[in-house]
């Protein structure tokens, strides 16, 4: 079957290719003959004809009624149809141009919203240092690493952490410096207690001035601040320890011995001296 259909693809083929050329060929034989009837053609009938195309026709005139040659009236019409496309293409290409900014005004608020997130970005990265700073404020019972303490500074540390007020802050800090004080033949309760120096004198200025407005006679005890200086020399932290006790010099403390936080001050900087050779 398909031998049969390609056969009869080319006999079709071979068909219309001579049938092509038989019609070309006829085209060609009329326009020589039609050439050479032209040829025919007397002078005398070609001058005869040239002036008759070249005359001007003359048109009637009636009062009120003016008449035009067709000439004229194609020109008129196709002065008349052809500015319409003309004015159709310059009212689609406004068209465009009308719609291109409305499509740019609808795109360009997409865009806008980008500061936004990067303002958004930014206050929380300035939030952060804030938080930080409150974190730095606690002592650093988080961050070290109390696996080694005993069940009186946990629980110490967690009071503290749980206190509300200056006053329940002020008990537990001190609880803690004072179990320290006690186990500082351990160096880790040496060198933690000496890290609670910096919370405990901010919150012991802030406990004096409530406590003195409550009542002015009331007794402050020196013991914490004999606690601290003690882990604080212990640690090797000389210069800190000196100025524990020079800070209770200062609120009138003593440390329940003869020669007070004084004679303390000179111990430490023995001990200094000692530790510098």
């Amino acid at each position: 079957m398909k031998e049969i259909a390609i056969i009869l693809l080319i006999v079709i083929g071979v068909y219309l290719y001579r049938r092509t050329q038989k019609a070309a060929q006829a085209e060609k034989e009329l326009a020589a003959k039609q050439s050479e009837e032209a040829l025919d053609v007397p002078e005398a009938q070609i001058k005869d004809i040239t002036p008759e195309t070249t005359e001007e026709i003359s048109t009637p005139t009636v009062e009120g009624v003016s008449f035009e040659s067709k000439v004229d009236n194609v020109e008129a019409i196709q002065a008349a149809i052809e500015p319409e496309p003309k004015a159709k293409v310059e009212a689609v290409v406004e068209a465009k141009a009308e719609r291109a900014p409305e499509v740019e005004e609808k795109v360009q608020p997409v865009a806008e919203p980008e500061p936004e997130v990067v303002t958004k970005l930014e206050v929380q990265a300035e939030t952060k240092p804030e938080s930080e700073v409150k974190l730095e404020a606690k002592p650093e019972t988080q961050a070290a690493d109390l696996s080694w303490a005993n069940p009186k500074l946990t629980k110490a540390l967690a009071d503290f952490e749980q206190a509300s007020d200056t006053p329940a802050q002020y008990l537990a800090v001190s609880t803690a410096i004072a179990e320290c004080y006690k186990q500082r033949k351990h160096s880790e309760y040496v060198q933690y207690g000496a890290t609670l120096s910096q919370s405990y004198l901010e919150l012991f200025s802030a406990y004096v001035k409530s406590l003195k407005a409550e009542n002015p006679d009331a007794e402050v005890k020196g013991a914490a601040m004999m606690h601290l200086s003690t882990l604080l020399n212990d640690n090797g932290e000389f210069d800190s320890a000196i100025s524990i006790c020079k800070t209770a010099i200062e609120y009138g403390l003593t440390d329940g011995t003869v020669t007070g936080f004084e004679g303390r001050i000179t111990r430490i900087d023995k001990a200094k001296a000692k530790a510098n050779k």
